[in-house]
């Protein structure tokens, strides 16, 4: 598990790709080019993925959060340029830790 509390591999795999294919969920809840029941099933993935990343780091930076997950950025190429390396690291898996909580992928 690498020193990552509570969270496996493969449920890390699997956070990381629910947040690399958060902004095609909504592009396509937008666009409305998916059924009612997709659409439903969009809309609850994605809520539970920026509220799970509001909690951690705010509401102004949830989204760049998940998409820095999904797209794997590193510190090096982040946004989020006035936090210390540590602080980013220590935020990113709490920002995992937290989306597989929600979606009561882990405990």
């Amino acid at each position: 598990m690498r020193g990552r509390k509570n969270i496996s591999d493969t449920v890390d795999m699997m956070v990381v790709a629910l947040c690399a294919d958060y902004e095609r969920r909504r592009a396509a809840i937008s666009e409305r080019s998916v059924t009612h029941r997709t659409e439903m099933e969009y809309r609850y993935l994605n809520f539970k993925l920026f509220s799970a990343a509001e909690e951690i780091v705010g509401k102004a930076r949830a989204e760049l959060m998940i998409r820095e997950i999904g797209n794997r950025v590193g510190y090096a190429y982040s946004e989020l340029y006035d936090i210390s390396e540590v602080s980013y690291k220590k935020k990113k898996q709490d920002v995992k830790s937290n989306i597989a909580k929600r979606l009561h992928l882990i405990d």
